[in-house]
């Protein structure tokens, strides 16, 4: 019973198989069939066709010469000639040229000029061939139309000429010459499907006298002698062979012929059969998926109490880092808070020094009380920037719409001195728009982005300026502070938004405790915004920031 299931299988693989090799041989007996009668109905058509224009052509050449005598008396001049020409010419296409040509057999006139102007004065009758010359004599003896076998001629290609004579009172006055081009008269007659599908060769005796394939000699494909087909044209005075036949790559054929629905057959009898083997094992392979679910369900179940578990450890971790910061916070708040103390008494006892004993203490001392002084100064400043850091967020105080234009005139206000100083020309553009927050710590930002830019704006810079501004980026109003100074170099962006951190050129210029850009950090990060700069070094600096607006802010910020 397990053999008889296993063969069953490759039975089926080769009954569909079998089934698939039979419909591509009678495919491709029916396609054969169908490109044979194509190929026959296109050579009579091709038959057809060209002794239509050809005999059209001529009962055209006999008309010409019908009208040209029909006048009494009658009318051989060239204008009358040239308007009979020129009226053949267009309505009838066809035609190489149609020329006029006297008794002694040269051409005289010609239509069109640009094409047949080669042959004017040319010696047609005779011929140096002796055919041409003997039906050219025959044209004028017997006074009966005649044509030239194929050949060069001097309009360009292979063609031929045909001469009709003239008779007006019994005597000959000339010759009616029609020029054909076998080119022109095939483009004429066959559409450009039949140029394209189909290898078209014609023959005058044996002379090649078109091809419309690569090589003028060149034989068809072996592969497509099944559809080779013969077919005669005559028309006055003419046989030609016509040999069509289909082109290969148009019509294939050869044991790649429907090959992909070959493909197509053994591939579906392969997947058919793989299908039958399936089924056969799919209770076998029903339990084993059944049982590897299971076990996933009972893998997956046990990582998500271990996602869990963790995810309560993150949030007691968030939670015990988010109590250490509050009570650094809180820390930073009380020992700067006690410091202040210290320095005031010590300020003071400065002051007293200088104000009772001042006559007698010698100029070291000052020198080392100006130290002192110095010091508590610098600390005093350390101090007041730690309290302001701590009180970000602690101390709440009331939020309000207000002009930015009117914070920023009062913060220049404030800084004139140091403005006028260092001759700094400052900038600010009008229709600034109204922003909401804490007013006494957005006007610090912006006092301290005024002090940083005033202080690193460079001693020998012959134009210092100051750029304030805001524009709209993504429905969302930017606010900058830009300044002609000394630059950052882009390494050194992240560190300078860090608390204590100061740039080696930062010592070099000016003073300060290292936390005025971290204040300005924190102060925009608790009112929803963001803070970045952009600069290099000696291109001046430009410090960008946001804020949330009125509609988004909530009492969590």
């Amino acid at each position: 019973m397990a053999f008889s299931r296993k063969m069953i299988p490759l039975v089926a693989f080769l009954f569909f198989s079998g089934l698939a090799v039979f419909l591509w041989h009678a495919q491709n007996r029916h396609e054969q069939e169908l490109v044979r009668s194509n190929t026959q109905m296109t050579s009579e058509q091709i038959k057809v066709r060209v002794e239509g224009l050809m005999n059209a052509r001529m009962a055209c050449l006999d008309s010409m010469a019908f009208r040209w005598l029909e006048r009494t008396p009658a009318d051989f001049s060239k204008n009358r000639f040239l308007g009979l020409a020129g009226s053949f010419y267009t309505r009838f296409p066809g035609f190489t040229g149609i020329n006029w040509i006297d008794t002694d057999g040269v051409v005289r006139w010609v239509f069109p000029d640009e094409a047949n102007k080669n042959v004017i004065d040319q010696v047609i009758i005779p011929q140096p061939n002796l055919l041409v010359q003997n039906k050219s004599q025959k044209s004028e003896e017997d006074f009966e139309y005649s044509n030239t076998p194929c050949m060069k001629i001097p309009q360009g290609g292979l063609g031929f000429n045909t001469f009709w004579p003239l008779v007006y009172d019994g005597r000959v006055q000339g010759y009616l010459n029609g020029a054909f081009q076998v080119e022109q008269i095939v483009d004429i007659c066959l559409p450009k499907i039949i140029l394209n599908e189909f290898s078209v060769r014609l023959f005058e005796g044996k002379q090649l006298i078109y091809s419309n394939a690569n090589s003028v000699d060149k034989d068809p494909p072996e592969n497509n002698r099944l559809q080779h087909l013969m077919q005669e044209i005559k028309f006055h005075g003419k046989n030609w062979q016509l040999d069509l036949s289909p082109k290969t790559a148009v019509y294939s054929s050869g044991i790649f012929q429907n090959f992909s629905i070959l493909v197509f057959g053994l591939t579906i009898s392969i997947i058919l059969s793989l299908l039958l083997y399936f089924l056969l094992q799919r209770m076998q392979a029903y339990r084993q998926a059944r049982d590897l679910a299971l076990d996933e369900a009972g893998k997956r179940k046990r990582a998500e109490g271990a996602l869990k578990l963790n995810e309560k450890r993150l949030e007691g971790l968030v939670a015990e880092l988010a109590n250490k910061n509050a009570e650094l916070e809180t820390f930073v708040f009380s020992v700067s808070h006690d410091l202040k103390s210290p320095i005031v008494t010590i300020e003071g006892y400065l002051g007293a020094l200088y104000e009772d004993f001042g006559d007698i203490i010698p100029e070291d001392g000052k020198k080392y009380l100006n130290y002192i002084g110095d010091a508590s100064r610098k600390m005093e400043l350390l101090i007041k920037d730690l309290l302001d850091l701590s009180r970000i967020g602690r101390l709440k105080i009331r939020k309000t719409e207000f002009s930015f234009s009117a914070l920023i005139n009062e913060t220049l206000e404030l800084l004139q001195p140091q403005l006028k100083n260092r001759n700094v020309e400052v900038r600010v553009d009008k229709g600034l728009p109204l922003v909401y927050g804490e007013k006494k710590r957005l006007a610090q930002v912006m006092e301290n982005l005024l002090i940083n830019a005033i202080k690193y704006m460079g001693r020998e810079n012959p134009a210092p300026y100051i750029e304030i501004g805001s524009f709209v980026q993504n429905d969302e109003p930017i606010f900058f502070v830009k300044d002609n100074g000394i630059g950052i170099e882009k390494k050194h962006f992240d560190l300078i938004f860090l608390a204590f951190q100061r740039l080696p050129i930062a010592k070099k210029i000016g003073e300060g405790t290292g936390l005025g850009l971290s204040i300005v950090k924190r102060i925009v990060e608790y009112h929803g915004g963001r803070i970045w700069v952009e600069s290099g070094f000696g291109k001046g600096t430009t410090f960008f920031f946001t804020l949330k607006d009125k509609e988004t802010w909530t009492d969590d910020l």
